[in-house]
């Protein structure tokens, strides 16, 4: 009787802890069933948040894209109807047209058998007519012994193909085709230091006296981190973000950038940043006046930077 009461007891123990054990059990998976649809909604709702994030990221670049597009059809439109202006003008003086000039230039310049890199320059740049025309008589001259005027802390804008210097050699080339390079680097030391002495033939010549030109004619950018170096001047490099370039053109800092295909190239070139102001750049490129004399924003020319040294004394 004894041993049957105590058992029930014990039974009744059992039952009791699985009870509760059943209790517990059940309590965690409602609260792992709880905060899995806490997290999941938490998931779901970065995930949302992110995506339209990424939607309007998208839909920023795509406009910013088309906004660019249409100020370069824009521009292209501008330059062709005063281009036919010009034309039509100089139509009714009698006188030679630009396109008619180019042409005979280039006539002239195949009879002579003038370089072809030479005459490939009037298909490049327009701007390049007179260089061409005046190659055959101006070739073998000495390069100027300055730029000219300069003051320090303002960066001049120098061309490869200023007839004081563009027929000096440059590897197996000439400053003209191929010297963007030591142009854009005496564009800054003369700028920064206001030695007008400082030319791009000068700097050429050290370029190819220590081997920074290579077999394709082209500068490398061990240069453009090296040779400032030779003038007192303290270069290193920069990262391709807006805030960066703004830091240092702010600060009377100058910019060489190497640039891939885009708006200044179609293969590879060297451009100045010189100034900075509210999303705008102050572009100098050592090719083009035109390039050089419009405003340029960040955001136009941030896919085409692929190197960036700045300069201080």
């Amino acid at each position: 009787m004894i041993n049957s009461t105590i058992e029930r007891e014990r039974n009744r123990r059992r039952n009791q802890r699985r009870r509760i054990q059943n209790r517990r059990r059940q309590q965690v998976r409602r609260q792992l069933m709880f905060i899995g649809v806490i997290v999941l909604l938490i998931i779901l709702s970065v995930g949302s948040c992110t995506y339209k994030y990424i939607v309007k990221k998208a839909q920023e670049a795509t406009a910013i894209k088309k906004e660019q597009t249409e100020k370069k059809v824009e521009k292209a439109e501008i330059k062709e109807n005063k281009g036919q202006e010009e034309s039509e003008e100089s139509k009714k003086k009698g006188e030679e047209t630009q396109e008619e000039r180019l042409k005979r230039v280039k006539k002239e310049a195949e009879d002579a058998g003038y370089p072809k890199e030479i005459i490939k320059l009037l298909s490049k740049n327009p701007e390049t007519v007179d260089f061409v025309a005046d190659y055959g008589a101006k070739k073998d001259s000495a390069p100027a012994e300055t730029v000219g005027e300069v003051k320090a802390g303002e960066i001049p804008h120098l061309l490869q193909w200023d007839e004081r210097w563009g027929y000096s050699s440059y590897g197996t080339s000439t400053l003209a085709v191929s010297g963007c390079g030591p142009t854009c680097m005496a564009m800054v030391v003369s700028g920064l230091t206001g030695d007008a002495s400082v030319t791009p033939a000068k700097v050429a010549a050290y370029s190819m006296k220590y081997d920074y030109v290579d077999e394709s004619n082209d500068t490398t950018w061990l240069f453009m981190e090296e040779a400032a170096q030779n003038w007192g001047l303290t270069s290193y490099e920069v990262i391709s973000e807006e805030t960066a370039v703004e830091a240092e053109l702010s600060s009377g800092r100058p910019i060489i950038c190497s640039v891939g295909p885009g708006d200044f190239t179609r293969n590879g070139h060297f451009i100045v940043l010189a100034g900075y102001d509210n999303g705008n750049v102050e572009v100098l490129d050592p090719f083009s006046r035109e390039n050089s004399e419009r405003t340029w924003t960040y955001e136009e020319i941030k896919d085409q930077l692929q190197g960036m040294w700045a300069y201080t004394k």
